[in-house]
């Protein structure tokens, strides 16, 4: 069994797979998909600080070092309206309520059934969204002093043969490595972002003569 935070590691990767399912902002009645809270950068790395973890915000401005405390608080207020992230608890520090964050479960993915109410020209725009934020991360990288041998900087695509089963074993024996490989940040481990896209050939419509000779 995956457990969740692998899920919400793995099917964020697949981000084109986010339910359709629409939030309202109340204080200015501005309607967004789902897909929309989740896919915005700064999000995207609060969600991937918490898979597996519940933080406060101290904790989380500590992983994510360059975004404002106010900045944090404003995009932490949008995932919890969209019922992405939930309060596990608070505690009164000097006066104050400090509030632990952790994510919602099951929210932060959908199954195939609901990715099918998605349209196909949202799928596209998400998924163009989805690696708009990776070319960040890549300028980002590459204005640092780099070595690509030993950072282990890349990207390639592979054209996978497979059968239906043998896919799905595919996919099986990925989770597993994903699994053994998801640990905890620690001081002499480096963040190291892998993203995927599994993207099938297309089917041939019903009717459709156009074989190949």
């Amino acid at each position: 069994m995956i457990d969740n935070s692998i899920k919400v590691g793995l099917l964020l990767s697949q981000v084109i797979i986010i339910k359709n399912n629409l939030w309202k902002v109340v204080n200015n009645e501005v309607s967004s998909s789902k897909a929309d809270v989740i896919l915005h950068p700064i999000r995207m790395r609060i969600i991937q600080a918490l898979a597996g973890n519940s933080y406060t915000v101290q904790e989380l401005l500590e992983r994510i070092e360059d975004v404002p405390q106010a900045t944090l608080y404003r995009h932490l207020n949008v995932l919890k309206k969209a019922q992405v992230i939930r309060v596990e608890k608070e505690q009164k520090i000097r006066g104050t309520v400090e509030k632990t964050y952790a994510l919602e479960d099951g929210k932060a993915f959908i199954n195939a059934q609901e990715a099918k109410e998605i349209t196909p020209e949202d799928h596209l725009r998400y998924f163009i969204s989805f690696y708009t934020n990776l070319v960040g991360l890549a300028e980002d990288y590459l204005k640092g002093d780099v070595d690509y041998a030993k950072d282990g900087f890349g990207y390639h695509q592979l054209e996978l043969h497979l059968t239906d089963e043998e896919h799905q074993n595919f996919l099986n024996d990925y989770k597993e490595l994903l699994m053994k490989y998801h640990l905890k940040a620690r001081s002499d481990r480096r963040v190291r972002t892998m993203a995927t896209a599994f993207i099938p050939e297309k089917t041939k419509k019903k009717g459709d003569q156009s074989e190949d000779k």
